[in-house]
């Protein structure tokens, strides 16, 4: 890292800080002493307009301060993941750090720029305890344009539609991050957070009640007191992750952000796709001879995992399961409620027991919460897994900040509206939703939709279900629906196929909740999925990214149905698999039906001799 201080401008007050590329630009401001502001710009063009910036504490008011000087930094590093959309990732940052005090005690503000964004948190210094009462952060979109917004009414497990919206319908109502915005045709800002702890706390945004322009940070409706830390404090990060769609879908911004890992040996930890009984048969957890079914299975189609969810406890052998398992090469993930887990004696009992059963990983549910406290029991179950050597998947959960870059044994989170609600609602998540998520909550981190769901009466195609997939990235995989389904679909070898992680990700072309066609590299293979919403469309997709002078076979799984006759649909699709050859020249042109999607498989051919 390299850094200088320099002292600042006499009032009023105005620093910059470009991105390494000079694209992105931050303009801090302060009139006279007056309240703290900065506006951000990509390419001269506004991303927001000035934005408030500022803490209130027990001790202090900070919103404006003596500012005593400006640091510039420069920040290059490389590191590695277990899971997520590329497990190797490179960045270069700018930093500007803004030195000020107020009432003798200091404050400074960092602010970083990458290519595909910029973020800024609150460093507290000084020892003793202090109270957070309240954050004066806020997002001023622009003013004088028309912006497309997709957003999640606030719900403590975020467990809703991003619905899209116009500024003026977001007034005086809450939000979950991550929210959307469109201001030009490749002008794209996802609002969120990263870094979150129980050291303060998630958080949410509130929309004024007379400009829905102007977003604020909110914390949990049920944070009864103020945030309670010691100092030094470092808050999350405020998260603006800026271009173009391709270039939000494949930020890895919120990791950059986050705490190298605190894990030196990582062998034990391993993404994976899993067979999962509850979906399918909820009350199927505490019956051996299905959990064996579900074991057997997943050998066959060379998943690493078997989950057995909520149910199982006092009914099932699961020491016995477990062996049964490893035998066949399959690890077992065991559900709990977190409040069983909320104590250090409950924690330390119960995870020594289920390690020493040989269990590889845990599934924690029904956390449903943002505030301090609860961010705090996930946290003790961070790092008491870690010990343990279990695997963790938080579910019924606060959306992810980048935290499996510093915990990489948390393989993935729910808080997301996933495949479940297909069980309980007469219709659940829709082609609309579907189409939304590659492009909110999924770029944020791992997410545990649960797809592929061929049985269940729903507004998707049987082609639809399977593109998931591929186009939803989770570092366990559920697969929902009955094994039985899957045994006799045209699709399992597609699900066999399809890794947990990933080298790499490109978005070839895509609008939220209309259409997306994402490309995924593992190693020297490639999967891309396509899908679109209502109307049906032509799909064009240049095979670019392959290697050059490559010939790739191409295993494509396309519909048959003609538009809307498979709308409601019966176990047994109609799919169709086929085989052709092709290059880094070729297009792949297929017709979607509607609600429809594709999904392909590329893999190099061996030269001939």
């Amino acid at each position: 890292m390299d850094h200088e201080l320099s002292r600042p401008p006499s009032p009023p007050f105005h620093a910059q800080l470009h991105s390494p590329d000079g694209n992105l630009q931050i303009t801090l401001e302060q009139e006279h002493n007056g309240p703290l502001f900065y506006t951000v710009m990509n390419k001269q063009f506004r991303v927001l307009e000035k934005s408030p910036l500022g803490l209130i504490t027990d001790k202090y008011k900070f919103q404006q301060g003596i500012i005593q000087g400006v640091e510039h930094n420069t920040i290059t590093e490389h590191y590695e993941l277990v899971t997520g959309k590329q497990k190797s990732q490179s960045y270069e940052a700018s930093e500007m750090v803004l030195l000020t005090s107020v009432e003798n005690h200091q404050v400074m503000i960092r602010f970083r720029a990458f290519q595909d964004g910029v973020a800024y948190r609150y460093e507290l210094h000084g020892e003793g305890d202090i109270r957070i009462e309240n954050e004066l952060s806020g997002f001023h979109l622009p003013e004088d344009r028309m912006l497309n917004v997709w957003a999640q009414p606030f719900m403590r497990c975020y467990e809703r539609t991003f619905d899209h919206a116009m500024p003026e319908h977001l007034r005086g109502r809450h939000f979950g991050f991550p929210l959307l915005v469109q201001s030009a045709e490749e002008q794209w800002l996802l609002l969120t957070e990263a870094d979150v702890d129980g050291g303060y706390g998630a958080s949410h945004l509130a929309a004024d009640e007379q400009d829905g322009r102007k977003l604020r940070i909110s914390y949990a409706p049920d944070q009864e007191t103020p945030i309670a830390a010691q100092l030094p404090l470092s808050t999350p990060w405020r998260v603006m992750i800026i271009g173009s769609l391709g270039e939000l879908v494949s930020s890895s911004v919120t990791t950059h952000l986050c705490p190298p890992s605190v894990l030196q040996d990582i062998s034990w930890i391993s993404p994976g796709r899993a067979a999962w009984s509850w979906y399918a048969e909820g009350d199927s957890c505490g019956d051996m001879n299905i959990q064996r079914q579900h074991v057997d299975f997943a050998a066959e189609m060379g998943w690493e995992y078997s989950v057995v969810d909520g149910g199982w406890e006092g009914k099932l052998d699961v020491p016995q399961l477990i062996a049964y398992a490893k035998q066949r090469g399959v690890g077992i993930w065991l559900w709990t409620h977190y409040k069983g887990l909320n104590t250090k004696e409950l924690r330390e009992e119960k995870l020594r027991l289920w390690a020493s059963w040989g269990a590889v990983g845990i599934k924690v549910d029904f956390f449903d919460s943002d505030n301090q406290e609860t961010l705090q029991v996930y946290d003790a179950i961070a790092e008491s897994t870690a010990r343990h050597r279990l695997m963790v998947n938080f579910h019924g959960s606060t959306k992810p900040s980048g935290e499996h870059r510093t915990w990489p044994h948390v393989m993935t989170r729910e808080g997301v509206y996933g495949a479940e609600y297909y069980r309980a609602q007469s219709e659940g998540p829709n082609a609309v939703h579907l189409c939304t998520l590659p492009f909110t909550r999924n770029v944020i981190g791992s997410m545990d939709f649960t797809p592929v769901t061929f049985s269940r009466r729903t507004t998707t195609t049987q082609g639809q279900q399977l593109a998931l997939a591929i186009l939803f990235e989770s570092g366990i995989q559920h697969y929902a629906d009955a094994i039985s389904v899957f045994a006799d679909h045209p699709g399992k070898p597609l699900l066999a196929a399809v890794p947990a992680a990933w080298d790499e990700i490109r978005l070839l072309e895509g609008y939220p909740g209309r259409f997306v066609t994402i490309a995924r590299r593992s190693g020297t293979e490639w999967f891309v999925a396509s899908i679109c919403a209502t109307g049906g469309r032509e799909v064009h997709i240049p095979l670019d990214f392959l290697e050059n002078n490559q010939a790739y076979q191409a295993v494509i799984y396309q519909e048959q149905a003609e538009a809307d006759e498979y709308r409601y649909r019966s176990i047994l699709p109609p799919i169709e698999v086929h085989t052709e050859t092709c290059s880094a020249k070729d297009t792949i042109k297929i017709r979607l039906k509607v609600y429809g999607g594709v999904s392909i498989h590329l893999t190099p051919q061996a030269e001939n001799k």
